[in-house]
C-alpha cells in the first residue's frame, strides 16, 4: 500500500476548503438575492396564489437540503484528511506549536451542526417572509401597533 505524500495531502484538503469556500459564498449570495426579492418585489411576493408560494418555499427547502448536504459531507471530508494528515505527518516536534494548534490539530467534525443551523435558520426566515408580510415589512406613518 503506498503512503500519501504529505503535498499531496495538503493540496488536497485546500481543494476541499475552497469548495467549502465557494458553497459558503453560492450559500450567500442566493440569499441575498432572496432577501432582496422579499423586500423589494414584497408586493409580487404578496400577490403569489397559496401554490405559487408552496413552490417557491419546496423550491428554497431543496436548495437549503442540498447545499447544507453538500458543505457537512465537504467538511466531514476535510476533517478525514486533517485526521489523515495528523496520523501520517502529524508529529508534534515538525511544527511551531502555534501552526501545530491552528492547523495539525484543526478538527471539523462539528461543522455540519453548524450548517444545520445556519441553513435551518435561513429556511425559516424565508417561511416566516411568505407566511406573513408583517413579518419584513415596516408599518407606514399612519399606522399604529
Amino acid at each position: 500500500m503506498s503512503q500519501f505524500q504529505e503535498s499531496t495531502l495538503v493540496e488536497a484538503m485546500m481543494s476541499v476548503r475552497g469548495q467549502i469556500d465557494f458553497l459558503w459564498q453560492f450559500f450567500v449570495t442566493v440569499h441575498i438575492a432572496l432577501f432582496a426579492l422579499l423586500l423589494i418585489y414584497d408586493h409580487a411576493v404578496e400577490g403569489l396564489n397559496i401554490v405559487a408560494k408552496f413552490f417557491a418555499v419546496s423550491g428554497v427547502a431543496v436548495f437549503e437540503w442540498i447545499n447544507g448536504k453538500a458543505l457537512a459531507n465537504a467538511y466531514l471530508l476535510l476533517d478525514a484528511m486533517q485526521e489523515q494528515f495528523r496520523w501520517s505527518f502529524g508529529q508534534a516536534d515538525r511544527f511551531h506549536p502555534l501552526f501545530y494548534e491552528r492547523f495539525v490539530l484543526a478538527s471539523y467534525a462539528d461543522r455540519p451542526e453548524m450548517v444545520l443551523l445556519t441553513h435551518s435558520s435561513a429556511l425559516v426566515v424565508i417561511l416566516l417572509a411568505f407566511a406573513s408580510r408583517r413579518f419584513i415589512r415596516s408599518r407606514t406613518k399612519g399606522q399604529h401597533p
